[in-house]
C-alpha cells in the first residue's frame, strides 16, 4: 500500500509531467526544410508543424521581397540550420559574430487544397528585432531592425501571425539584427498551423506559465508576511525571496506573459531582471539551505557562494546586456557547481539523520534536474521548455509538507504546554490563595504584635515616668534634709536622721521590687517549684507573722475549711515567692485597718480543683471604681492609710507570681467595711497536676 506522503509525491511528478507535455503539446516535426524549401503534404489534426531545417541565410544583408523579385540580390545564400543562433554558423571558414544583421528566406510548399484558406505562424523570440514578410506582404514586426546598435531597437515578444494562402507556394522573408545579447537570429522553432490551434497553443503556454508564476508569487509573499511576524525565522525570508525572484524570471522568459503583465519594461531592463532572477534565486536557495542544515554546511563555502552571486548580480546591474549575456555559459557552470555542493549538504544531513533531510534531498534533486534541463534548453541542446520554476514549485510543495509537520508538532507541544500551564496555574492559584491567607494571618499577628509593642512601649514609658516620680520624691527629701543639716538650718538630731534613713530604705525596697519585676518580665527569675501541703504551709506563715501583727494592735486569725485527713491539698509552688505574695497582701491589709482592727488568713477548697488563699480585713475598703486598678504598677489608693515605705509595686509583683503558678488573683471590697484579697492555685492529685486555671 502507498502511504500519504508517496501519494503526494506521485501527484507532483504527474503534475510536472503535464507541464512537460504541455511544453511540446500540439507541436510536431513532420518533415524538414531542404535547401530553403519546406514541403507540407498535409496538416495533421490538432497539431502544429515546426518549420525547422535548411533556410537561406544572407549575412550582413537586409533584403526585401522586392530585391528578390527584381533579382538585385548580389550574395549567394548560405544554407543554414534553423533554429540556431547565427554565432554557430561558419562563413568563409570562420564563425559569425554575435552582433550583426542578416536576412532569412524559406519557401513553404503547401497542398493545393489549402489555397484560399487561412493559416497562422507562431513566431517566437527572434533576437533581437525582426521584420517578417509573407508572399511579399509585411506581416509582422518586432522592434526596429538596424545595421548598428544605435539604429536598431530590440524587442522580444512572441506573436501569432495569420495569413491567407494565395497559392500552394508561400515565401517567408525575415530581416533580423542583434547588437544586444548572446543569442542572435532565429534560435527557436517557428510553428505553422490552423489559426485556432496557434492561438490555443499560445494561450496554453501563457496560462500554464501564469499558474506557476502566481503560485510562486503567492507563496513568496506568504513566507515574507510570516517572516514579518517571526523575524527570528530567517528561512522564511530566504525562501520567500527565492519564490519571488524565480517568479520574475519565469515571467520574463515567457515573453507573451511579460508583455501582458509588464508592458512598461524596456527590453534591456527585462533581460537584466531575467538574469538577476537566476543569480539571486541561487543565492537565496543557498541561504535557505544553510538555515535548514547549518551544522552540515561549511561557512566558508557558504560565504564564497554569497560573494560570487552578489558580485555577479552587481555585474549584471552595471553592464549592458550585450556584455553580461556573453557570460551565461560560465554562470551556468557556476550554478551547477553550487547545486552539486548543496546536494552534498543534504546527503550529509541524511547520513547524520537530520529531521526532514530525506524529503529536502528529494526536493533539491528535483530542482537540480530542472536547472540542468534549463541549461541544456537555453543552449539549444534539447527542445523542452523552462522548468526551473516548476522544480521550485515542487521544492515549495515539499517545504509546505515539512512546515506543516513542524507546525503540527509545535501545535501539539503548545497544547501540552497549555495543559501543563493550566495545571500549574491552578496549583499557583491555590498556592497564592494559601500564601494570601498566611500573609493575612501573619498580618493580623503582626498587627497584634505591633499593638502589644505599642502598649508595652506606652506601659514602659508610663512605668519609667512613675519610677522617676517615685524615686524623685525620696531623693528630694534626702537632699533637702542633708542640705539643711549641712547649712545649719536643721539641727542634726535623731529624728531627722531617722527620716533620711526611712527615705533611703524606701528607695532600696523600690529598687529591689523593680529588679524583681524586670526579672519576671524578662523570664529571668528562677522559681524553685515543690509539691507543698498548702494547709501546713499557710499555718506556718500564720505562726510566723502573728506576733508582728498583734504587736501593732491588730487581731490576726487563720481559718481553714480543710480537714487534716483531706488528701487533695497539695499544690506545686515556689514557697518563697508565694510567701512574698501573702506578705504583700498582709502588709497591704495592715496599712488600711484601724487600731484593734482584724486581719484573717483563710484557706478554702474551691470547685475546679483549686485552692483559694484569702487575706481579709475590716479596714477602710476601696472605692468600686478603683478595684480594677489595684494590681497596676505604682498604683496607690487615694486613702493612703498608715504611713509606709511601699513602692506601689507589691500587688503588681504578687499578680505576676500568681500567674506564673497558673493561678489567678483578685480583690473584693466595700468602702468603709474592708477588703478581701484572694488568689487561687491548682491542686495536684497524688503528685499529678490538675487542670490548669487561667485568670479571668
Amino acid at each position: 500500500m502507498m502511504n500519504a506522503k508517496n501519494c503526494k509525491l506521485l501527484f507532483v511528478l504527474v503534475l510536472i509531467g503535464l507541464f512537460l507535455n504541455s511544453a511540446n503539446a500540439m507541436a510536431s516535426s513532420n518533415g524538414t526544410a531542404r535547401e530553403g524549401i519546406y514541403s507540407i503534404s498535409r496538416f495533421p489534426d490538432g497539431e502544429l508543424l515546426q518549420v525547422d531545417g535548411d533556410w537561406e541565410f544572407y549575412w550582413h544583408e537586409l533584403y526585401t521581397p522586392g530585391d528578390f523579385r527584381r533579382d538585385t540580390v548580389r550574395q549567394s545564400p548560405l544554407i543554414v540550420e534553423v533554429p540556431n543562433t547565427w554565432s554557430n554558423y561558419i562563413l568563409d571558414g570562420e564563425a559569425l559574430p554575435m552582433t550583426g544583421y542578416a536576412t532569412y528566406r524559406l519557401y513553404l510548399n503547401l497542398p493545393k487544397e489549402e489555397t484560399g484558406t487561412t493559416k497562422a505562424l507562431y513566431v517566437p523570440n527572434i533576437s533581437s528585432a525582426y521584420t517578417l514578410w509573407i508572399d511579399g506582404i509585411e506581416a509582422s514586426k518586432n522592434g526596429v531592425v538596424g545595421k548598428s546598435r544605435d539604429s536598431m531597437e530590440p524587442v522580444n515578444t512572441p506573436k501569432v501571425v495569420p495569413f491567407e494562402v494565395q497559392s500552394n507556394r508561400v515565401e517567408l522573408i525575415i530581416q533580423t539584427s542583434n547588437y544586444s545579447q548572446r543569442k542572435a537570429g532565429i534560435f527557436d522553432s517557428i510553428l505553422i498551423g490552423e489559426p485556432e490551434m496557434v492561438l490555443q497553443f499560445r494561450d496554453k503556454k501563457i496560462i500554464y506559465r501564469t499558474v506557476i508564476v502566481m503560485s510562486l508569487v503567492t507563496m513568496g509573499l506568504y513566507h515574507l508576511v510570516l517572516f514579518l511576524f517571526r523575524k527570528k525565522e530567517h528561512s522564511l525570508f530566504f525562501f520567500g525571496n527565492v519564490c519571488l525572484f524565480i517568479a520574475i524570471r519565469a515571467t520574463l522568459l515567457e515573453e507573451g506573459l511579460a508583455s501582458y503583465i509588464l508592458p512598461f519594461l524596456s527590453w534591456e531592463l527585462a533581460v537584466k531582471l531575467e538574469y538577476l532572477g537566476a543569480s539571486l534565486g541561487v543565492l537565496f536557495v543557498s541561504l535557505f539551505t544553510y538555515t535548514q542544515f547549518a551544522k552540515d554546511m561549511n561557512q566558508k563555502l557558504r560565504n564564497a557562494i554569497i560573494a560570487a552571486m552578489s558580485v555577479y548580480s552587481l555585474f549584471v546591474i552595471l553592464t549592458p546586456a550585450v556584455v553580461f549575456t556573453r557570460t551565461m555559459i560560465h554562470f551556468q557552470v557556476l550554478i551547477i557547481l553550487i547545486f552539486l555542493y548543496l546536494i552534498s549538504v543534504y546527503v550529509t544531513a541524511i547520513l547524520r539523520k537530520r529531521e526532514s533531510s530525506l524529503l529536502n534531498t528529494i526536493a533539491i534533486l528535483m530542482l537540480f534536474g530542472t536547472v540542468i534541463n534549463d541549461i541544456l534548453y537555453f543552449n539549444n541542446v534539447i527542445k523542452t521548455t523552462e522548468l526551473t520554476s516548476v522544480g521550485l514549485l515542487f521544492f515549495l510543495f515539499t517545504q509546505s509538507i515539512i512546515l506543516s509537520k513542524q507546525y503540527s508538532m509545535s501545535f501539539l507541544r503548545t497544547e501540552k504546554l497549555s495543559q501543563d500551564l493550566a495545571i500549574l496555574n491552578a496549583s499557583l492559584e491555590q498556592q497564592v490563595h494559601d500564601r494570601t491567607m498566611e500573609l493575612q494571618h501573619a498580618n493580623i499577628e503582626l498587627q497584634a504584635a505591633n499593638q502589644k509593642l505599642n502598649e508595652a512601649h506606652q506601659s514602659r514609658s508610663k512605668w519609667i515616668h512613675n519610677i522617676s516620680h517615685e524615686i524623685s520624691s525620696p531623693l528630694t527629701n534626702i537632699r533637702a534634709y542633708t542640705k539643711g543639716m549641712l547649712d545649719g538650718v536643721i539641727q542634726s538630731d535623731k529624728n531627722y536622721i531617722q527620716l533620711v534613713y526611712e527615705q533611703s530604705l524606701y528607695l532600696s525596697r523600690m529598687l529591689h521590687d523593680l529588679h524583681d519585676m524586670t526579672d519576671m518580665e524578662n523570664k529571668q527569675i528562677k522559681f524553685d517549684m515543690k509539691n507543698v501541703d498548702i494547709q501546713e504551709y499557710c499555718n506556718k506563715l500564720y505562726q510566723k507573722y502573728k506576733w508582728d501583727l498583734e504587736k501593732q494592735g491588730i487581731n490576726f486569725e487563720y481559718k481553714s475549711s480543710l480537714s487534716d485527713q483531706e488528701e487533695n491539698r497539695f499544690v506545686l509552688i515556689d514557697e518563697v515567692r508565694i510567701e512574698q505574695v501573702i506578705v504583700n497582701l498582709l502588709n497591704n491589709a495592715q496599712r488600711f485597718v484601724h487600731e484593734n482592727g482584724k486581719i484573717v488568713l483563710e484557706l478554702t477548697n474551691e470547685p475546679d480543683e483549686k485552692m483559694m488563699i484569702k487575706v481579709k480585713d475590716n479596714g477602710l475598703g476601696i472605692e468600686e471604681e478603683e478595684l480594677g486598678l489595684v494590681f497596676n504598677r505604682f498604683y496607690k489608693n487615694g486613702n493612703q492609710g498608715k504611713s509606709h515605705s511601699g513602692s506601689g509595686l507589691g500587688l503588681a509583683i504578687a499578680k505576676e507570681i500568681v500567674e506564673y503558678h497558673n493561678g489567678t488573683i483578685g480583690v473584693k471590697s466595700i468602702k468603709g467595711e474592708g477588703s478581701c484579697f484572694y488568689f487561687l492555685l491548682p491542686i495536684r492529685f497524688n503528685g499529678i497536676e490538675g487542670q490548669e486555671c487561667r485568670p479571668n
